[in-house]
C-alpha cells in the first residue's frame, strides 16, 4: 500500500519539501533562522502575558511590587496610603496599611474579625455602601479575605477591598488592595471589580517583596 499523503496538493509544497530541496549550508542557515523566528514569538508572547504595563516597587514599611497598565497615573500617596493608582473617572487601585489584633492559629481565623471591623470603616467612607459578598481568597497563594460591595447606586461605583497579611506565621501586619471602578472602568456589576477591566493587572500581579514573578 502507497504512504498516505498528509498533506493536500493544494497546500504544497510543504517547508520540508522546499528545505530538502536546499544545498546543505543554505539548508542549515534556514532552519537555524526559522528556529531564532519561533523563539523570538516565544518570548513575545511570554512577555505579552507577564509583563503588561509598568513595574513598581515599593521598598517601605512593607516592600511589595505589582504592574499597572500604562494609561494608569501613579499619584503621590496620601497619608494613610503605600501606593495610589488612578484612572480619573473609572478606576482606582490603593494600597493601604493592614494590622491585626493579636491571634493564635491560622490566620484564616481573624481574618472574618476584621473584616467586620473593615466593613464599618468602609459604610463611613461609602455612606450608601450595599454589602455584595465577602470570603476567603488567594492572591499569588498569599491567603487573604475579600470584600466586594456596592459604594454607591448614583453615580454607580463599585469596590473590593482584599485583606492580606504578610506570608509569614503569624503575621499581624500587611496590606488592604482597595480597588474602586465605575461601569466605563470595567465593572458592570460589583464582582467584576478586579476581575475585568484594567484592574486585573495590579490585583493579579501583587507580590510581597521586591521580586516579581
Amino acid at each position: 500500500m502507497g504512504r498516505r499523503r498528509l498533506v493536500a496538493e493544494s497546500h504544497r509544497p510543504t517547508l520540508r519539501e522546499e528545505l530538502v530541496g536546499l544545498p546543505k549550508w543554505p539548508r542549515i542557515a534556514a532552519i537555524v533562522v526559522l528556529a531564532i523566528l519561533a523563539l523570538a514569538g516565544i518570548a513575545a508572547l511570554a512577555k505579552g502575558e507577564t509583563e503588561d504595563g509598568t513595574r513598581t516597587i515599593v521598598r517601605e514599611p512593607i516592600a511589595f511590587n505589582l504592574r499597572y497598565p500604562d494609561d494608569m497615573k501613579k499619584l503621590a500617596p496620601s497619608e494613610g496610603q503605600y501606593l495610589h493608582l488612578k484612572r480619573e473617572g473609572l478606576d482606582e487601585f490603593i494600597v493601604e496599611p493592614l494590622t491585626l489584633p493579636a491571634y493564635t492559629g491560622d490566620v484564616g481565623g481573624i481574618l472574618p474579625v476584621a473584616a467586620s471591623r473593615e466593613m464599618e470603616a468602609l459604610k463611613k467612607r461609602f455612606p450608601q455602601l450595599e454589602p455584595v459578598e465577602e470570603g476567603k481568597t488567594r492572591i499569588n497563594r498569599v491567603a487573604g479575605y475579600s470584600i466586594v460591595f456596592r459604594a454607591s447606586r448614583s453615580p454607580r461605583l463599585y469596590g473590593r477591598v482584599v485583606l492580606l497579611p504578610q506570608d509569614a506565621p503569624g503575621a499581624l501586619d500587611g496590606v488592604k488592595l482597595v480597588m474602586l471602578a465605575t461601569p466605563d472602568g470595567g465593572a458592570d456589576k460589583p464582582r467584576d471589580v478586579g476581575a475585568q477591566g484594567e484592574l486585573k493587572t495590579p490585583y493579579r500581579s501583587f507580590r510581597f517583596g521586591t521580586e516579581g514573578p
